[in-house]
Order: structure tokens, then sequence, then C-alpha cells
């Protein structure tokens, strides 16, 4: 892995003579936090079964797709990811000499921004819900409510609120809208490029849902990706996810 190079002008952070990871470093890295968040999900899917089949063994999921969509199981690994993922961006970002909260630029942003963001993010959700009505589709989502009727029916829909609202948001910002982004943007791609690349990966964690919830998830990455640039900050994109 090359030594982090630096760039005369850094527009994604505002931030002279920024060191980041080149184009290339910066996917190296993304591989190394992908598997580490793989090995700890499949870590804690292991242990929340054992611990699971040890006091009430006939409530256990048979197979990987019920327990993909079971509240305990997905919140469990939800947060199992938040901490591996802040661990390996901040040797990243460590290694790269800059401090964490400047290379992810989590940056304050002004109420100006926050409401671009609110208004852009709910006109995108209108828009789509209101597609989905139109089609006959329906706005209901068949693994959202999976997810909620196994939540309410073992009492964990605190804890799966926690997982998709507060871990979910900050670790996947992070990562894709943070520290992917800020490589990728300073490359030659560009940051259209970071964006459209970002957004397709960030669709690729998602693959529980059917073709048509992807392609929105796609949408609202690039809408994401979008406002990264337009508030310089992460936290606008986290508050919002």
């Amino acid at each position: 892995m090359s030594v982090p190079d630096a760039v005369s002008s850094d527009i994604i952070t505002a931030q002279p003579r920024a060191a980041r990871w080149g184009f290339w470093a910066t996917c190296a890295w993304g591989i190394a936090i992908m598997a580490a968040t793989t090995l700890a999900q499949l870590g804690a899917m292991v242990i929340v079964v054992i611990v699971w089949s040890m006091i009430e063994s006939a409530s256990v999921p048979t197979n990987s797709k019920v327990a993909s969509s079971h509240a305990i199981v997905l919140s469990t690994v939800t947060l199992a990811t938040l901490p591996v993922t802040l661990l390996v961006i901040g040797l990243a970002t460590r290694f790269a000499r800059v401090r964490f909260a400047d290379y992810v630029a989590l940056k304050p942003v002004d109420g100006a921004a926050i409401r671009l963001g609110l208004a852009c993010t709910l006109a995108y959700l209108v828009m789509v819900d209101g597609l989905g009505y139109v089609s006959g589709r329906g706005l209901s989502v068949p693994f959202v409510m999976e997810l909620y009727d196994t939540a309410r029916a073992s009492g964990t829909v605190v804890l799966m609120l926690i997982a998709v609202t507060v871990a979910a948001p900050i670790s996947e910002e992070l990562m894709f809208r943070g520290f992917l982004f800020r490589g990728w943007a300073a490359s030659r791609i560009g940051a259209a490029g970071a964006i459209v690349l970002t957004s397709a990966i960030w669709v690729g964690l998602h693959v529980q849902y059917d073709l048509v919830t992807m392609g929105e998830i796609f949408g609202l990455g690039l809408l994401f990706g979008w406002l990264r640039v337009r508030t310089g900050s992460t936290l606008t994109t986290i508050g919002l996810h």
C-alpha cells in the first residue's frame, strides 16, 4: 500500500494540503473494512444463535433467509459492525496522518444545509412512494415488515431501532460518504464518479430487498453523495440516513 499523497486543495473537506489515500489504496482499505465487518457479523450471528438456542431453542430461525430478517439477528449483526468499521477506518486515517474527523468530514453543518438535506430527501421519498402507490406496488417493503413483526414479537423493537437508526447510518455513511468518497473523489474519477461508485457498492449491502427497492436505494445514494459534496459534511448524510 502506497503512502497517501497530498493535494493542493481538498474541495471535499476544505482542508488545504490534506493527505488522503489514492484511488487503489482506498479500494484496498475498503476491502479490508468489508472483510473485517463480515467476520464480525458472522461471529455475532454465531454467538447470538448459540445463546438463543440455550435459552429458547424452539424459536431459533431454521435457515439463513429467515434469520436475516429476524430483528434479534439483524440488530446484533448491525451493532457488531459499527465498532469494527470505526476501528479499521481509524487505522486507515492514522496511517494517512490525518485526524479521523477531518478525513471523513465530520464537520458541523448550518441550518440551511439541514433544511436543504431534509427537503431533498423528503421530496425523493415522496416521489418514490408515490410511484410505488400509482404502479400498484404498494408502500410497504416485505423485508421491513418481517423485521418489524419479529421485533414486536420478541420484544426487541428498541434494540432494532437503535441498530437501524443509529448504528447502521453511522457505519455505512462513514464508510461510503466518508472514507471511500474522500479518496475516490480526489482521484481521476472526481466527485461525480465517487458518488456513482459509492452508491453502486452501497446497494450491494442491501441485497435482501427486491430489485425495485434496490434501485430506489441507489437513487438515494446518489442524493446523499450530492448532499455530501454540497454541504461538505458526512454529518448531513448520517442524520438523513
